[in-house]
């Protein structure tokens, strides 16, 4: 590895490597929410309801959970640049053929397809990184791959209003094209080859039974979302996932090649910054799920002003994140993570004391705190996690890292949804107006965020740092 490096083309530079590697889980990110504001024109276009055209969301997150732990294996097998290059192939032709399909079932299909690619986007991004980088410097950009992918999850339907309404629906998918084709080129070039073979296999058995289960158990959550938690569909559901849990987690123990490296969370460092990870993108996505409808419904904003504001989330986020990486190795991941959570929790009780009376200044002072407060998070206990285990096992972190990231996403849109409709419907069934029942509605919901906020410190604090930098 260190050869590779020292080529004198700026392709072999390590900072031109981590852009590949940025580029690679931004898109990723991007186009999970990109596609949320095109829903209604699409289920127009393809003659559908909602309950079908909700799928192209859902195969998407389906795609990458499933396909997550095979990407760190084949990244092992076949090397980190072979395998990240793929996934831009993948997402590439994956975007062409959403862009071409006649009909949903075509669309459902090649999101499949465009998810796989990102899942291997996102399966190798945190161990490329670890590879490269040391130190100081391996905390700050580790801590940036957290926060771009929370800022292609952000900025995404505001993107994709400006496109939708420029180009129309095709173009959200067109736009990957050069991208992809861009990506896939300097990935193989500029990316470390490190193969792993001894961990690299995969066991059929296992992932047969952890595609299941991630099929069956997201599809329920995503169900949920229209039919609620007590339909007795949904019950059966979630009944048949828990028994294909049993039977993998089983399975995973006795065999001699798992596909999850369960023995990491025997580290109390990398166990609970996972936790900790997840719990703050189901906070996260609360209010970024939330507050385009809260700005465009109450407010009566147009989707140009309500994009122009969620920027102000991003903007300190971005800014925050190198900082905070570089701040970790000398001050430790404990004081940054826990610190951020707090300023995560004041950015959510800012808002939840929003009301009628469109105040601009509150809507920008609110982004701006919480874009600093996850940004603060995301370096140090990225930067803790990839320090505390070995660099052997650094593919098979990124994955999990990627995993606990993903199903965070997921889980924090499902409960959202579910908890601020069910909100909504049952405060207009007490006689309060759609107005009124949304804000109170939306100041309760938040609740659950603060609530795992909250979650994330404790587990930030009490989880071990590492005596050292690796």
């Amino acid at each position: 590895m260190e050869q590779h490096f020292k080529h004198p083309s700026w392709i072999r530079s390590k900072y031109f490597a981590f852009f590949i590697v940025v580029l690679g889980n931004f898109a990723g990110a991007l186009d999970a929410s990109v596609v949320n504001i095109a829903l209604p024109g699409m289920s127009k276009y393809f003659n559908v309801g909602l309950p079908q055209i909700q799928w192209v969301i859902t195969v998407y997150c389906l795609g990458i959970v499933s396909i997550l732990p095979i990407s760190s294996k084949l990244g092992n097998r076949y090397g980190q640049n072979k395998i990240y290059s793929l996934g831009f192939i993948l997402f590439g032709l994956g975007s062409l053929l959403c862009a071409l399909s006649p009909c949903l079932s075509a669309l459902i299909v090649s999101r499949f397809i465009q998810a796989s690619g990102s899942a291997m986007l996102f399966a190798l991004a945190q161990s490329v990184v670890a590879n490269m980088f040391t130190g100081v410097k391996r905390g700050q950009f580790l801590g940036m791959i957290g926060s771009v992918v929370a800022l292609g999850n952000i900025t995404g339907p505001s993107l994709g209003g400006i496109l939708l309404d420029t180009f129309g629906w095709q173009s959200l998918f067109n736009i990957n094209l050069p991208l992809a084709a861009f990506g896939a080129y300097f990935a193989y070039k500029s990316l470390p080859s490190v193969k792993r073979r001894k961990l690299g296999k995969i066991n059929a058995n296992s992932a047969v039974l952890f595609m299941a289960l991630s099929v069956c158990f997201f599809t329920a959550l995503s169900l949920a979302e229209q039919a609620g938690f007590a339909n007795p569909h949904i019950i059966v559901m979630l009944g048949i996932s828990a028994v294909l849990a049993f039977f993998f987690f089983r399975h995973e123990k006795r065999t001699k090649t798992p596909l999850l490296n369960l023995s990491l969370y025997g580290n109390k460092v990398f166990a609970y910054g996972n936790a900790a990870m997840m719990l703050v993108f189901i906070a996260t996505s609360v209010n970024g799920l939330l507050i385009p409808f809260y700005l465009q419904d109450i407010y009566g904003l147009s989707a140009f002003k309500t994009g122009t504001l969620i920027l102000f989330y991003s903007v300190p986020m971005i800014l925050v994140s190198p900082l905070s990486g570089r701040l970790s190795g000398y001050m430790g991941a404990r004081k940054l993570t826990v610190g951020s959570m707090v300023i995560l929790i004041c950015g959510l009780l800012w808002y939840m004391n929003i009301g009628l009376e469109f105040k601009e200044y509150q809507i920008i002072i609110g982004q701006i705190i919480l874009g600093i407060g996850n940004g603060m998070f995301n370096s140090p206990n990225n930067n803790s996690i990839m320090n505390a285990i070995e660099r052997k096992f650094y593919n098979d972190a990124s994955g999990l890292n990627a995993l606990a990231r993903n199903t965070g996403i997921v889980l924090g849109v499902s409960l959202t949804v579910n908890i601020f409709d069910g909100l909504i419907k049952f405060l207009q069934k007490g006689g309060a107006e759609h107005t009124s029942a949304f804000i109170s509605a939306y100041h309760i919901t938040l609740g659950l965020a603060v609530l795992a906020a909250a979650a994330a410190g404790i587990l930030s604090y009490f989880g071990k740092e590492p005596d050292k930098q690796i």
